[in-house]
């Protein structure tokens, strides 16, 4: 099951330098806990219970660090939300009612 973890941070709030070098870090340590970047998204192959725990993790990992953000790093944190990513529907892409195969080809 592929999972993925949304984490914003809330920049109308708190610092910008803050916030960008908050990402940084929290980028970091998610790749490092084994997800991988999609765009915002961090994705897993992994049951839901498992990722969203990992996540928890590598964020309360991060709010130990004092000299990363001044007070609870979940202040600056605007959506940390993870879902089942296989039911994702990419809107760039036609609807697939409209995709046609060519059998021209066969």
């Amino acid at each position: 099951m592929r999972f993925a973890i949304v984490i914003n941070l809330d920049y109308d709030s708190n610092p910008e330098e803050v916030c960008r070098h908050l990402w940084r870090r929290i980028r970091e340590e998610m790749l490092e806990e084994g997800f991988r970047l999609e765009g915002r998204l961090f994705t897993m192959e992994m049951k839901n219970e498992n990722a969203c725990d990992r996540a928890r993790q590598v964020i309360d990992r991060l709010n130990e660090d004092s000299s990363l953000v001044e007070y609870d790093i979940y202040k600056y944190l605007k959506e940390f939300y993870g879902y089942n990513h296989t039911h994702t529907v990419n809107l760039l892409l036609p609807p697939t009612t409209e995709i046609r195969l060519d059998d021209s080809m066969g």
